[in-house]
C-alpha cells in the first residue's frame, strides 16, 4: 500500500455504509463504495445526500449539489484523453497558459487549452516509472518539476518540451513541492525521506529520514516556515533554515540524516494526514486527512478555525480557487466536494466516476482541473482527465 503516494491513502472508510442505492428510484442495486452521508447508484446514477433536518437530492451528469448563490459559475465538464493508464496528478503553471497530467504510464503531457476549452497536448518523454505528482515552478511558467517512482526528479522546460534536469534520489519518490521563489524543491519517497534540492544547482543539499510517516510538504508563504503532513495525524511545522543547516553528525553512506525537531505540532486530525494546501491569499491552509475531513487553519495563528466532514473516504487531495473563497476536495467518494471557504456550506458538488487523485483549480480562471481512477467499459484505465467550468 505504499508503493504510490495514493496507496497510502486506501485505508477505511467512515461510518456504515448503505447496502443498496439510497437514490430517489429506489432501483435495489448495491450502492457499492457509497457511504452514510452520500450514496451513489452506479445503475440510475444519482446522487442522494443526506441532511440532518431532510433529506436532499441532487441528480447526477454534470457538476450539482451547493446553490446557485455560493456557486454562479458555469457546471459544464469536459474530458481530455491522452494517456495510456490513469493520470495520478494534474496541475495548473503559474499563467494559467499550461495544464501538466502524470500518468501510471510513466509519460507526462502538457496541454494548451484556450479559453473556450479546446486542447493540444505534447508528451514529455524521460521517467521509467509512475509519475506520482508534477507541480510547475511557481515563478517561471515554463519550468516543471515531476516525481517518479525511477528514483528520479526530472525539471522540464515547456517551451522545448525537453528534460533540462534529472536529479537522482535514494527512493521511489511520491511527492513534491517547489519553494515560494522557487529557488528550492521539496521531494518525499515512500522510504519517507526527504530531499531538499537547490534547483539553480540542482543539488540535494540535505536529505532526512524521518521515523514515522510523512505525506506531502509545503513551504509558507514567506518562505520562513516548511510545513509537513503525517501518519500520527499531525502536521509538524520546521523553520525552513534550520532544515538547511548540517545535521550533528554525519549519516552513513547511503542513509539521510535525522531529521531535526519540529518548531511547531499541529494536532487536528484522527487519523494520518495526507494533504496540505496553502490558499493564495496567504491566510489559510487546509489539511486533508484518513479521517475523511478537511481541516482550515489560520497562518498567523496556527489555529484550526474550521472543519469540513462531507466525505466518507481519507482526502487525498485539495485545492484553493485563485480568489481562495472555495476548496476543492477529493477523495474515493462518488464527488468531489467544493465548500464555500467563509460560510464552510457546500458551494458545489461534482460527481466522478471513480476515486479522485488529483485536482487543481485554476491560478486566474474558476475552472477546476481533476483525475482519478476512472475505467472505460472494459475495465481498461482512461487515462483522462477532466475540467469543469468551461461555458456549455
Amino acid at each position: 500500500l505504499k508503493s504510490s503516494r495514493l496507496g497510502r491513502q486506501r485505508v477505511g472508510r467512515r461510518g456504515k455504509a448503505p447496502t443498496i442505492c439510497a437514490g430517489p428510484r429506489r432501483c435495489g442495486v448495491p450502492a457499492g463504495r457509497v457511504l452514510v452521508r452520500v450514496s451513489v447508484c452506479l445503475s440510475c446514477v444519482c446522487v442522494y445526500m443526506r441532511a440532518s433536518a431532510a433529506d436532499r437530492v441532487v441528480p447526477s451528469g454534470g457538476a450539482n449539489g451547493g446553490s446557485s448563490s455560493l456557486w454562479p459559475h458555469p457546471r459544464s465538464v469536459r474530458e481530455y484523453a491522452s494517456h495510456r493508464k490513469k493520470v495520478h496528478t494534474v496541475a495548473w503553471n503559474c499563467s494559467g497558459t499550461k495544464l501538466a497530467s502524470g500518468s501510471v504510464d510513466t509519460s507526462v503531457r502538457v496541454w494548451t487549452i484556450d479559453e473556450g476549452g479546446r486542447a493540444s497536448d505534447v508528451e514529455l518523454k524521460g521517467h521509467s516509472d509512475s509519475v506520482d505528482q508534477l507541480r510547475w515552478d511557481p515563478k517561471n511558467e515554463h519550468l516543471l518539476g515531476t516525481a517518479s517512482g525511477d528514483k528520479t526528479v526530472r525539471i522540464w522546460d515547456a517551451r522545448t518540451s525537453k528534460c533540462v534536469h534529472a536529479i537522482e534520489t535514494r527512493g521511489e519518490n511520491i511527492n513534491i513541492r517547489w519553494s515560494p521563489d522557487g529557488q528550492h524543491l521539496a521531494v518525499g519517497d515512500k522510504e519517507d525521506n526527504i530531499s531538499i534540492i537547490e534547483t539553480r544547482k540542482c543539488k540535494a543539499l540535505r536529505t532526512m529520514k524521518f521515523p514515522h510517516e510523512v505525506n506531502e510538504m509545503a513551504w509558507d508563504p514567506s518562505g520562513r516556515l516548511f510545513f509537513l503532513t503525517t501518519g500520527a495525524g499531525n502536521v509538524d511545522v520546521f523553520s525552513f533554515v534550520d532544515l538547511l543547516k548540517p545535521p550533528p553528525a554525519p549519516p552513513k553512506p547511503g542513509d539521510g540524516s535525522a531529521a531535526p525537531a519540529p518548531a511547531a505540532t499541529l494536532t487536528g486530525h484522527t487519523a494520518n494526514c495526507y494533504c496540505l494546501e496553502f490558499s493564495p491569499s496567504g491566510e489559510r491552509f487546509a489539511v486533508g486527512g484518513a479521517d475523511a475531513l478537511v481541516s482550515l487553519w489560520d497562518v498567523k495563528e496556527l489555529a484550526c478555525v474550521a472543519t469540513f466532514a462531507r466525505l466518507e473516504w481519507p482526502v487525498r487531495t485539495l485545492s484553493f480557487s485563485h480568489d481562495s473563497s472555495y476548496i476543492a476536495a477529493g477523495s474515493e467518494d462518488p464527488l468531489i466536494d467544493v465548500a464555500h471557504v467563509a460560510t464552510g456550506k457546500q458551494a458545489l458538488a461534482v460527481p466522478v466516476k471513480a476515486p479522485s487523485n488529483s485536482i487543481a483549480f485554476h491560478p486566474k480562471r474558476m475552472l477546476l482541473a481533476f483525475a482519478g481512477d476512472d475505467k472505460d467499459k472494459m475495465g481498461r484505465d482512461e487515462g483522462s482527465l477532466r475540467i469543469l467550468g468551461f461555458p456549455s
